[in-house]
């Protein structure tokens, strides 16, 4: 385990500890107190060096969670020592980088994956469940959103090391949406956009793609926002689903159930009225199914044993590295409104 900031310890260590598929053996970072403190917790060794890590007798994975701007090297030299690599998002700070490392691990006969928590949540499984089913029909359009308001301080809000919101929610958002509208893009929008972070990276971001096959998907990532609107929301040819605070709301109806009605191509409007539909429609509301969430690490160590399909193949995180390029690209420059003092 390398990093032992927010995710590396709260998550990754905390997953990894009791794992009935793992043994933490070896973790790195160079503050002194948290090593110390993982050989206290853990009973692991600690290196304040990756490449002291990478020599750690017996290791089979290396999971990477520190600062976006060392994923690539620090991903190349596990992958050289013959270790499966686990990533957190997002892969790395350019697409090159990405593609080095997707090579190396196909050069190696090694697995990569990137650790992408909003897609093994109960939620996002669970919706999945409820598209597959059918019930609203034919997908067209998605919403994704992530609301909140912080004066962003840290690392993350600075450009130097891959911070903003694009790079940091926009992998998760990104790779949400592309799951459930396609990859296949034909054009997209950005604006990005810095309102109340302290450094010099996004905090606002907005973003429209469409597919080839016309599938739109939205994106709203505001980090200085006083209300929050909306989270999630999918339409589709029958209905539409949307989930607020863990909670699926799902609205449709069933075509063959809708009253036989004619075009009209005349000019002038039957008792001028406008048109309308008493549309029967159905809903149910939908707690969220706890059970639902993915084992990102028991995928991990089936892959490796067994050669089951990662949950989060390299192709799917590059598309999501290419997307992120392309918005960048589109949005060119980063406006800034920012409070003021």
């Amino acid at each position: 385990m390398a990093g032992l900031g927010r995710i590396g310890w709260h998550f990754h260590c905390r997953t990894l500890a009791p794992h009935p598929d793992f043994e933490l053996v070896a973790v790195q970072d160079i503050e002194l107190e948290r090593r110390q403190e993982a050989e206290r917790t853990y009973g692991v060794t600690a290196y304040a060096e990756f490449a002291d890590l990478l020599r750690h007798p017996g290791l089979d994975v290396v999971t990477i969670a520190t600062p976006t701007h060392l994923h690539r090297d620090m991903a190349l030299a596990a992958l050289s020592a013959g270790r499966h690599v686990v990533i957190e998002k997002p892969m790395a700070q350019e697409v090159s980088e990405a593609e080095a490392i997707a090579s190396e691990a196909r050069r190696r006969g090694r697995l990569v994956t990137v650790y992408q928590p909003h897609r093994v949540m109960a939620y996002f499984q669970h919706l999945l469940r409820i598209l597959e089913a059918g019930t609203i029909g034919e997908v067209y359009h998605v919403r994704r959103a992530l609301f909140n308001f912080a004066r962003r301080n840290d690392w993350q809000s600075l450009q130097k090391y891959g911070g903003g919101m694009l790079n940091n929610y926009g992998a998760h958002c990104i790779d949400q949406v592309l799951q459930l509208i396609g990859y296949d893009i034909r054009r997209l929008y950005c604006n990005l956009r810095l309102v109340a972070s302290l450094g010099d990276a996004d905090d606002v971001v907005k973003i429209l793609i469409e597919t080839h096959q016309g599938v739109l998907g939205e994106i709203d990532i505001n980090q200085a926002s006083a209300i929050r609107p909306y989270e999630l929301q999918v339409w589709g040819t029958h209905g539409a689903v949307t989930l607020e605070r863990s909670t699926f709301t799902v609205r449709y109806f069933d075509p063959a159930e809708l009253p036989e009605k004619a075009l009209d191509p005349g000019l002038a409007s039957a008792n001028r009225a406008y048109p309308s539909d008493n549309v029967p429609f159905r809903e149910k509301i939908l707690p969220v199914d706890a059970t639902l969430a993915v084992d990102f690490y028991g995928n991990l160590a089936s892959a490796v044993r067994e050669g089951t399909p990662l949950l989060v193949p390299p192709e799917e995180t590059l598309a999501v590295m290419r997307t992120i390029e392309r918005c960048r690209e589109d949005a060119g420059r980063l406006l800034e409104t920012r409070i003021a003092s």
